[in-house]
């Protein structure tokens, strides 16, 4: 869709992209992501990990067969292996399976004590079912007990997994437990009309739209070229994830990302996810030229005005 909107001269405020591609070797002069990527997920839940399961640890990982899929892996891998993880396998998956019983039988013998779930929406909730299905959590390895780790979640995964995701680590971009006066407002107005909280999907895209209007409002004009001119480089605050930075190298937001596990006691189908850790922005930057992002080679190209 980005290269679509750029191919067409329209700004891409981007929703719920979480590839390190989005803005990374595929990013796009006429692209803004406000939603955090594979690698901030990795910075923010690496330290977590070691701190509660410890750095001597081996991990399997499941990763859906696809763009997001490989980033986040490759994310998680790196950073959980600069604190010590090892990473015995990575088996892709197609991103139609249903079942995961067959990928889930070899994790019994294969040394792990980890397993890394890559998976997001149904496949998440089908291999999670079925890892549990298999009685991995009741199991210990290596000496100790083994683990599960969802990279990232979604209220509606968390949802949808019930009862398996207890105790399962994660991370998230935003929550709507967080204590700032933004997110309570948006908590409230979104409650009101709707009758329940907000996920993290829906508070993005509201984000992202404030933030269009905004840059049409400062730059005086419609034209792509001008909002991409106001939003590149642009600072703010008061929408729920402390001081963010769009930074004009690749269009990435930057901000605080959210550690969280499943509720071991929820009080309603929305209370299903607990933040244990508002990881500070600072963890999780990175160049613009990192190598996971495409490297030196990577570029936004020129702004498309669509005239």
């Amino acid at each position: 869709v980005q290269g679509l909107c750029q191919e067409a001269g329209v700004i891409f405020m981007a929703g719920l992209t979480h590839s390190n591609d989005t803005t990374g070797k595929d990013r796009k002069a006429n692209g803004f992501r406000h939603f955090f990527n594979g690698y901030m997920s990795g910075a923010a839940l690496a330290p977590v990990l070691a701190n509660r399961y410890g750095t001597d640890r081996k991990a399997y990982h499941l990763t859906a067969d696809y763009t997001w899929g490989w980033t986040q892996q490759e994310s998680i891998a790196n950073s959980t292996e600069a604190l010590g993880w090892e990473t015995v396998e990575n088996v892709l998956t197609p991103l139609a399976s249903t079942d995961f019983s067959a990928y889930i039988a070899p994790v019994l013998n294969s040394g792990a004590d980890v397993l890394v779930l890559n998976h997001y929406g149904g496949n998440m909730v089908n291999s999670l079912t079925n890892a549990v299905q298999f009685g991995l959590r009741d199991r210990e390895a290596n000496g100790k007990n083994f683990e599960i780790v969802v990279p990232l979640y979604s209220r509606l995964m968390a949802r949808g997994a019930g009862e398996n995701v207890k105790g399962i680590f994660g991370s998230t971009n935003w929550h709507w437990s967080l204590p700032d006066d933004g997110s309570k407002a948006f908590v409230r107005s979104f409650g009101t009309k709707y009758g329940f909280p907000p996920s993290q999907a829906a508070h993005t895209c509201y984000v992202q739209t404030l933030l269009y209007a905004d840059a049409v409002n400062r730059a005086g004009s419609f034209n792509p070229c001008a909002v991409v001119e106001a939003l590149e480089g642009f600072e703010f605050d008061g929408l729920g994830n402390g001081p963010t930075l769009y930074r004009a190298d690749d269009h990435q937001c930057f901000k605080d990302v959210l550690v969280v596990k499943g509720k071991e006691n929820p009080t309603s189908e929305f209370d299903v996810l607990e933040v244990v850790e508002v990881t500070p922005r600072a963890q999780v930057e990175y160049p613009s030229d990192h190598p996971m992002f495409g490297g030196a080679e990577a570029s936004l190209g020129s702004c498309n005005p669509g005239v």
